[in-house]
């Protein structure tokens, strides 16, 4: 692990970002032990920020401690990847239907800077800011319903979303090449279609990825 200084400002949110940089990045593989004691020696700080960082990672799905031996850096199973995609494509169409397909102009446009940067993110296939593009993406479409309560639950559900493109990357799955334009299909669709047609697109845009990855793991369980 690459030696870093850390400001003693927020050190559990800068530990947690760095530790989880590098899961992202794949500098830290899955199965791989993260020790406490080294992440503190590396960073030159106490053992408590970087336990507290270990927690909040933990909650984003990204590891898991096991018995005996510690904190391990995980991906995420096919079902639980279904299950939490089909849970925030719910809670989105349930936005768009709040909303009645009209997207408030400002939302519109912040999309649309987003899209450029994420089509910049992908070229330089730097994952860890598709990550925060595609959430930042996605909370747009659910703050459209103008609900802090619904905006509340599925913003919860952020550490699926993560440990999504994680699992993702390891099975060299994130379509880099077709990234922005999967997005732009649901700002498409506010802009032209109908409320059912544009909880369709989200529903598709959510559903194909637990997919692919269940036809992968077949093709490498007939190898």
């Amino acid at each position: 692990m690459v030696k870093a200084a850390v400001s003693r400002k927020t050190l559990r949110e800068q530990v947690a970002e760095i530790l989880r940089r590098k899961i992202l990045n794949g500098e830290i593989k899955p199965g791989e032990r993260i020790i406490e004691a080294d992440v503190a020696k590396a960073f030159q700080i106490s053992r408590g920020p970087v336990r507290e960082a270990l927690r909040q990672i933990e909650e984003e799905g990204l590891v898991t401690y096991e018995s005996h031996k510690g904190c391990i850096v995980k991906t995420m199973s096919y079902e639980d990847m279904q299950e939490a995609y089909l849970i925030r494509s719910t809670l989105e169409t349930l936005a768009a239907k709040m909303c009645s397909g009209n997207l408030p102009s400002e939302l519109e446009e912040r999309m649309e800077r987003n899209l450029e940067k994420m089509g910049e993110a992908a070229e330089k296939r730097d994952l860890y800011q598709i990550v925060e593009l595609d959430e930042e993406f996605h909370s747009c479409v659910v703050m459209s319903s103008q609900s802090e309560k619904l905006y509340k639950v599925w913003k919860s559900l952020e550490s699926g979303n993560t440990s999504a493109y994680f699992t993702m990357e390891t099975e060299s799955l994130v379509p880099f090449d077709v990234l922005k334009a999967n997005h732009q299909r649901i700002l498409e669709a506010f802009r032209t279609k109908s409320v059912e047609e544009i909880c369709r697109e989200i529903e598709n845009h959510y559903m194909i990825v637990p997919k692919v990855l269940f036809e992968e793991m077949q093709k490498k369980k007939n190898l």
